[in-house]
């Protein structure tokens, strides 16, 4: 007997296409790709929920009559309303021009979401090292725990400190644990980024000036804890920069290159407009600084000074990203008055 527990495993089926398409969007104008065939699918996929929502709903209202209330009816309407302009805005995307180029995994997942058997990792293709190209992933994979210690340094402040500066840094070390392959290069970059953006974090909200700053902006503003998709798009595009970069530096035939790369962004660090505070720009700065210093140690082995070098850049993009994104930025303007 179909009840209305069966429903609800379909509204979460929603939402796993509804991430997907959203993932597909941010891909999009991140500068990934979506080509006509992955387009095709996703559209199939979209179709393929939303037949079985409908079919499901109706079976349902036949044999339990809670599934048959009036809420459950408007909120079932609602969705199969959201599917049909998903559907239309698919396509319209389907009759213009090709747009870059997506892996065909995604679409993929969403076409087979209502299928039993068990769906395929999604990934999105970059640039690679030595023909083995690093993948982003849909989820981040952190099976060491690497990002915990980062987690619960937040959690801890979460009562005493503005959280929203913080998080940006958080979740653009959680970008990067969304890669794999080639493995030893990921991990090594997982290995580092947790221990840099740790650190960084920490500096932020338990070392003066920022840790008072951030308490006063709590009294004054209230929590805020997540990123926009706009923000969170600028965290997607600059690690994904980090990565197409990382992979070329592997191939660089000379150290001095990749070295020298990152000492003209260092020199070049941007330190915003005078209306913000610089001395918590200068965590930032310092952050990358170290980077830097552990780059240029010939003590280290290539791979973790190629590493160090790119993170020192991606650290600079980031802290310049700020200026771009206007709450981030109003903070670091608050902390100043």
């Amino acid at each position: 007997m179909i009840t209305s527990e069966e429903l609800l495993e379909q509204i979460l089926i929603l939402v796993t296409v509804n991430s997907t398409l959203i993932e597909a969007l941010l891909t999009i104008e991140s500068g990934g790709a979506l080509e006509q065939k992955q387009i095709k699918q996703l559209t199939e996929g979209v179709q393929s929920v939303k037949d079985s929502v409908r079919q499901t709903f109706e079976q349902c209202a036949k044999a339990d009559s809670a599934a048959s209330s009036s809420f459950v009816n408007n909120a079932v309407q609602v969705i199969l309303k959201h599917l049909a302009r998903i559907e239309k805005a698919l396509t319209k995307l389907g009759r213009s021009t090709p747009v870059l180029a997506w892996d065909s995994g995604a679409a993929k997942e969403v076409s087979s979401v209502t299928d039993s058997s068990p769906s395929q990792e999604t990934t999105s293709d970059l640039s690679g090292l030595a023909g083995k190209p690093f993948q982003r992933r849909l989820s981040v994979s952190d099976p060491d725990k690497q990002l915990l210690p980062i987690q619960q340094l937040l959690d801890r402040y979460s009562t005493t400190c503005h959280l929203l500066l913080p998080t940006y840094w958080f979740e653009s070390c959680k970008e990067l644990f969304r890669y794999s392959e080639p493995l030893e290069i990921i991990t090594l970059v997982t290995k580092i980024s947790s221990e840099v953006f740790y650190n960084l974090i920490r500096s932020l909200l338990s070392e003066a000036p920022g840790s008072r700053l951030l308490q006063d902006l709590l009294r004054k503003s209230g929590a805020i804890l997540l990123l926009t998709s706009a923000e969170h798009r600028h965290v997607i595009s600059l690690v994904q920069d980090f990565y197409n970069q990382l992979a070329q530096s592997f191939h660089a035939t000379s150290m001095s290159g990749v070295i020298s790369e990152a000492k003209h962004v260092f020199k070049s660090f941007d330190w915003g407009p005078a209306t913000v505070e610089k001395r918590v720009v200068g965590l930032f700065h310092r952050s990358a600084k170290e980077l830097l210093e552990k780059a240029t140690n010939s003590k280290t082995s290539r791979q973790q000074r190629i590493v160090y070098a790119e993170l020192c850049r991606l650290v600079c993009n980031l802290s310049a990203a700020v200026y771009k994104l206007p709450r981030i930025l109003e903070i670091l303007v608050q902390m100043k008055d």
